[in-house]
């Protein structure tokens, strides 16, 4: 019995060469769609980030205002309290007056600027993300006052607590009817009215006062212009809606 064999011819070269085209293309392709894929994706991640980080630097805004309110309040009580004790003229009134300042002198605001964004930006290297490098340097150099503002913050509130330490000596606790309300005993007295230590009291607050007007109340200032400036870049940048509540976990 006869057996036929089917016969194979070679390829032509040109057969070859659109083989080779066709995958190249479906493999250039599949590369192309992937890496849009990872565009798109971290483009999202990007915009939440950044609306997480408008969120944040809106209460920061709110906190900055807050701050400014406080201790202008305090560099007024300072202010009445340094002509006190520069007059050194005590009556039933003077005493009384000084004892409710006293109340308000050395209190400090505790205070933290949001760092929810910040922290999953640093900790995930999500800077990377942000393309505009104007933006970026703004937003790094944010988070760096922000530190900056909190170090000096502190050193404030040392200076109070060094000053409270010295006001024991000087103030009879028991003369405090309501410390809430300020009220303060008719009877009250000084523990004592020695010059020397009244002075060194005043030179306290005085170093207080000057710190809270001539640096921090500055510092402040120039901080809450920054947060607003980062505020209309962003909500430029990334058309930022207000009304749009972003999870604390990015991902």
């Amino acid at each position: 019995m006869e057996v036929h064999h089917h016969s194979h011819h070679p390829k032509k070269w040109k057969e070859y060469v659109t083989e080779f085209i066709m995958l190249f293309a479906a493999v250039t392709l599949g590369f192309f769609a992937e890496n849009q894929r990872e565009h798109l994706i971290e483009g999202n991640r990007e915009k939440q980030y950044m609306q997480s980080l408008y969120e944040d630097l809106r209460k920061d805004t709110t906190i900055l205002n807050s701050l400014v309110k406080y201790n202008t309040i305090q560099t007024s009580k300072l202010d009445t309290t340094n002509t006190l004790l520069i007059n050194n003229v005590w009556n039933v009134n003077t005493i009384k007056l000084l004892y409710r300042l006293n109340l308000k002198t050395g209190g400090a605001l505790r205070w933290n600027l949001s760092e929810r964004t910040s922290a999953q930006l640093k900790n995930a290297g999500g800077m990377r993300l942000v393309e505009n490098q104007e933006l970026s340097n703004k937003i790094s150099d944010y988070w760096v006052k922000s530190d900056n503002l909190k170090e000096y913050s502190n050193f404030v509130d040392e200076l109070k607590f060094k000053a409270r330490e010295k006001s024991y000596s000087i103030f009879d606790q028991k003369y405090y009817i309501n410390v809430t309300t300020g009220e303060v005993a008719d009877n009250a007295k000084l523990l004592t009215t020695d010059p020397l230590i009244l002075t060194e009291f005043g030179n306290r607050l005085n170093h207080i006062n000057n710190s809270l007007k001539n640096v921090l109340l500055v510092s402040v200032d120039r901080h809450f212009k920054r947060a607003v400036e980062l505020l209309e870049l962003l909500k430029k940048e990334y058309k930022i809606d207000e009304n749009t509540d972003v999870n604390v976990a990015i991902f």
